[in-house]
């Protein structure tokens, strides 16, 4: 790749920050913006066949539409001041209440809609979004947002900034939106789970407007999580300041209906000898003749190793036990989304409730490479719906039981041609970009010290942690 080539790419990524989210629904349907209600939209395109007319999608619609109108007159809010106290850093992060003094009229209640896998949430939620004429919206699946703030709480202890970072936080979101749009609301962490009463507990003071989708009611958010009890007045928080809207009484996922016109088997079970031919044979055919090397990303500071990566064709691999056995979360999976845009993950065993660790990580890591649209094919012992195997008991008991539903719906999902076509496309530009850094960095020690050729010898001449020394940092590029 020409160094001109990569000098265009810097300058296309400084004009356009990951802000610039996916504004598509899940269900690969592009939204039509018009003056028109979001009911008449839907309307028009259930006459059209784009969408099946669903009467709990009906309802929702019709409480984005009064949103809608709540939302274009509210005029947005307007930061005065901060008072600031003299408690700890951390104390002030999960115990005391912001003091923010703000001009803002009457807030419009958010929305927060719950249901089961593929039933249309986010899908409703997108023509929301799509529709309403305002500058200041984000729309954002969770986990990136979560990242984000805590990307920018390490920055700002590094640069030294001894107040709470929690308003200053806030005070630089509401630069850019005031209405958030979250996708797959759920908290896993117990980092995450600490920080959201403080965290939205200043945005909404500061005036913004919350919309979430979710796969549980917000009383069971967090359900059996370490500490919940300091999580619970988030919940109320919640209740307060969004009304609360189920789907979940529609029994219909729409990924599966469209998952059922495959252009190819991406998921290929069980573990034999002939499958792993089959898969190996595609993972070639991919990297369309590209060396394959060892690499690693960087996202907050940290290495993520990439134990075969085609750069230049956009393609790497992984087993199972390279991206659930070690202490990994959605940083390093997105990290790992921004650069390749097809992935490959193997030997993924039966997973169970003795392996909760490694459960957690694999639901984590599909939602990544699902919500940043990359084609993952997978080899596994046995089909999506049988993967996770866990006693009848243990069901209602069980959080990452619940999660898993979304886990197997999103892999049929993924293999399906409304899919592949949707996001085939999707980031390329940011990816290129991302692999322009890599490509150059690895030319850079080429031409220095004079790399060996051949995977063996790739091998031999790693650095202790098992990377390259070509890395790619993203620690700016994650919301």
């Amino acid at each position: 790749m020409h160094h001109r080539t990569v000098q265009r790419l810097l300058l296309l990524r400084q004009k356009n920050s990951w802000y610039a989210t996916r504004y598509t629904s899940t269900l690969g349907v592009s939204i039509p913006s018009s003056q028109h209600t979001l009911y008449q939209i839907y309307k028009q395109l259930v006459a059209t066949g784009t969408v099946t007319y669903d009467p709990f999608q009906v309802h929702a619609v019709h409480q984005f539409d009064a949103l809608y109108d709540q939302v274009v007159s509210y005029n947005g809010p307007k930061l005065n001041a901060i008072e600031t106290t003299s408690s700890s850093w951390w104390q002030k992060l999960i115990r005391k209440e912001d003091k923010t003094v703000h001009e803002r009229g009457h807030v419009p209640k958010g929305l927060y809609v719950y249901g089961g896998v593929g039933c249309g949430k986010t899908f409703v939620m997108d023509m929301f979004f799509n529709s309403v004429p305002i500058e200041k919206k984000l729309r954002v699946h969770f986990h990136a947002f979560m990242l984000d703030i805590h990307k920018r709480m390490h920055e700002l202890r590094q640069e030294g900034f001894h107040e709470d970072p929690i308003p200053h936080i806030a005070d630089n979101l509401l630069k850019t939106s005031w209405l958030l749009c979250f996708d797959e609301f759920q908290v896993t962490d117990v980092a995450d789970a600490l920080i959201l009463r403080r965290l939205f507990s200043a945005l909404l003071a500061r005036g913004f407007v919350m919309v979430a989708t979710s796969n549980r009611p917000p009383c069971e958010l967090y359900k059996n999580g370490l500490q919940r009890e300091l999580f619970v007045p988030f919940i109320h928080l919640l209740q307060e300041r969004c009304n609360v809207v189920s789907l979940e009484d529609s029994t219909t996922d729409y990924r599966v209906l469209k998952s059922a016109n495959h252009v190819e088997n991406v998921y290929e079970y069980p573990i034999t000898l002939k499958t792993r031919a089959v898969v190996n044979s595609e993972f070639i055919t991919f990297c369309r003749g590209e060396k394959i090397v060892t690499t690693c990303v960087t996202t907050l500071g940290r290495q993520v190793q990439i134990p075969e990566a085609a750069v230049a064709a956009a393609v790497c691999r992984f087993s199972f036990q390279d991206l659930c056995d070690k202490p990994l979360g959605a940083a390093d999976y997105l990290a790992i989304a921004d650069v390749f845009s097809i992935v490959f993950v193997t030997e993924i065993p039966i997973l169970n409730a003795e392996n909760l660790n490694q459960v957690r990580r694999f639901i984590t890591f599909v939602d990544c490479m699902y919500d940043r649209g990359v084609r993952l094919h997978c080899l596994a012992m046995e089909s999506p719906e049988r993967l996770y195997q866990v006693d009848r008991k243990m069901k209602a008991h069980v959080d990452e039981v619940f999660a898993f539903d979304r886990t197997v719906s999103r892999l049929l999902e993924m293999g399906s041609e409304a899919y592949l076509l949707a996001h085939g496309g999707k980031q390329e530009e940011f990816r290129n970009l991302s692999r322009a850094h890599l490509l150059m960095a690895n030319s850079n020690i080429e031409s220095a010290s004079g790399l060996p050729q051949s995977k063996e010898e790739d091998q031999a001449d790693e650095e202790p942690w098992g990377c390259k020394q070509w890395k790619l940092d993203l620690e700016s590029d994650h919301f």
